[in-house]
């Protein structure tokens, strides 16, 4: 009697520790399942927002670094007009300083305020502004020799009008120099007026 309690009793625990087995690998799987499903699923998501924030913040980005760098013009920006006339084919530059209405103004400023000429080059230190007009320059000028200095004539037409006499005496000068002067050296602009004055002073 007692060895039959005995096998009844290893057999009901065989069976209980079997049932328990059981029930704790598939509870022991089932969660390995669902953390895996977790992981999964939080590593989609993460992956997703990710992604979304990435492009959000690099679209950002880009807004702040277009807005930040379009350059404005500072305060010792100098500005070049280029102008170009038709009827002699002469270009003549004029340097001015920027207007202080222009400081901290963009490009798109800039050519509201002067329309009709073309921007060639801009940066917040120097302007280059462009413009073509059908018409002579009015700065056609002939150095000559005259009462033994040199002289400053301003060609309009087929006529030379007398402009300025200079201080250079044209003893001081080489033979060249002289026979150039009789002959009338031309220039085109102040600019190069100026120059070619002070290569003879």
């Amino acid at each position: 009697m007692k060895k039959s309690i005995i096998i009844s009793a290893i057999i009901v625990l065989f069976i209980l520790g079997t049932v328990i087995g059981v029930i704790l690998i598939k509870n022991f799987a089932g969660e390995e399942e669902k953390t895996q499903i977790a992981e999964e699923s939080q590593e989609e998501i993460y992956d997703d927002c990710t992604d979304e924030y990435e492009e959000m913040v690099q679209s950002n980005t880009l807004v702040e670094e277009t807005s930040s760098e379009s350059e404005k013009i500072s305060p010792n920006c100098s500005i070049i007009f280029r102008r170009y006339y038709n009827q002699c084919g002469h270009t003549l530059e004029q340097y001015a300083s920027v207007p202080t209405e222009l400081v901290n103004k963009t490009e798109e400023d800039l050519q509201k305020q002067y329309e009709g000429w073309t921007i060639e080059e801009f940066s917040k230190n120097q302007i280059v502004l462009y413009r073509e007009f059908d018409s002579e320059c009015g700065e056609h000028y002939v150095l000559r020799e005259k009462d033994g200095k040199v002289a400053v004539y301003l060609r309009v037409g087929d006529t030379e009008e007398l402009v300025e006499e200079t201080d250079i005496a044209t003893e001081f000068l080489t033979e060249t120099d002289r026979i150039e002067l009789q002959n009338g050296i031309e220039a085109n602009g102040r600019v190069e007026l100026n120059q070619l004055i002070e290569d003879y002073e």
